[in-house]
C-alpha cells in the first residue's frame, strides 16, 4: 500500500514538475510610434533584453506587448531604457501573466 501512494505522489510530483510555467506579460504604452520601421526598431530593441520571449507592436494603439520566458522577470526599468533607446517615450506600463 505504502509503494502504491509513493508511486502516485511520485507521478504526480513529475507531472507538475512538466506543466508549463506562466509567462509574465508586460504591456507599455509608446508615444511616437508611427510606421512599420518605428514598430521594427522598437521590437529589435526590446528582444535584444535577457529572458525576453516575444515583442509585439500594435501601430494602432500605440502599445508594446513584452513576454517573458518562462521563470523570468521582467525589469520594467530595462523595458523603459530600451524603449527610450530605440527613440520612443515610454508611458504606462502594467503586468500580467499569461499561460504558455
Amino acid at each position: 500500500m505504502n509503494r502504491i501512494v509513493f508511486v502516485l505522489i511520485a507521478v504526480f510530483w513529475l507531472s507538475m514538475a512538466a506543466w508549463p510555467a506562466d509567462q509574465e506579460v508586460v504591456d507599455v504604452s509608446v508615444t511616437g510610434l508611427a510606421c512599420p520601421f518605428c514598430a521594427f526598431s522598437v521590437e529589435k530593441s526590446l528582444s535584444k533584453l535577457s529572458g525576453v520571449d516575444s515583442v509585439t507592436v500594435n501601430l494602432a494603439a500605440s502599445q508594446v506587448r513584452v513576454v517573458m520566458k518562462p521563470e523570468h522577470i521582467a525589469d520594467l526599468k530595462q523595458i523603459e531604457k530600451a524603449i527610450v533607446n530605440a527613440g520612443f517615450t515610454p508611458g504606462e506600463a502594467s503586468r500580467s501573466t499569461a499561460e504558455e
